[in-house]
């Protein structure tokens, strides 16, 4: 049985879910992982390395259990203007240790994965600045799997594992598993 992983790289909480390929729905055999910790401004270099390692050993460790074959990550945002090189450190080094695992990595393009999933990918209302309200997207994506059943934590976590899950169901929709799809708008 094939097992693939949907990523959401985040040091502070990065988000992996298991689905089988042959999941069909169930959301009970869904399971996922939540691994990150926050550190002070003023940590050293060696404990910001040591947070990468934590998080890559508890993703391999999941995938193996789950018995993984393909992972998916959520694609970078760096338009957000986040510690962009932080998140890329812990990415490459979770992408590294699947790959050391045996592991396939592939990306997921969020857009594409949304709107695979809500037909639509909805935008915020634009503010005085100009700049439009964030998180939306998340917020439709996460009412949208709880809607149908799923199971997520609560605020920010669970807009986290729904991204992460949003990732895998774009990866089970290219490798003909089920998946949640809606007809484009």
């Amino acid at each position: 049985m094939t097992t693939i992983l949907g990523i959401d790289v985040s040091s502070r909480s990065t988000a992996t879910v298991a689905i089988p390929l042959s999941w069909d729905g169930n959301w009970s055999r869904v399971e996922w992982l939540l691994c990150g910790q926050k550190l002070p401004r003023t940590a050293t270099d060696m404990a910001r390395a040591q947070r990468c390692e934590q998080i890559a050993r508890s993703i391999v460790e999941f995938a193996r259990r789950k018995g993984a074959t393909l992972a998916w990550f959520e694609g970078y945002a760096f338009s957000q203007n986040t510690s962009a090189h932080t998140l890329a450190e812990v990415g490459g080094v979770v992408r590294l240790e699947l790959v050391r695992a045996g592991i396939e990595i592939r990306t997921a393009n969020m857009a594409t994965a949304r709107k695979l999933l809500l037909g639509k990918v909805p935008v915020g209302e634009k503010l005085p600045s100009g700049k439009r309200r964030k998180g939306v997207a998340k917020k439709a994506v996460y009412e949208a799997l709880t809607a149908s059943g799923a199971r997520l934590p609560a605020g920010d976590e669970g807009c986290d594992v729904a991204d992460a899950i949003v990732a895998a169901n774009l990866g089970l929709s290219e490798l003909g598993g089920y998946c949640w799809a809606q007809v484009a708008a």
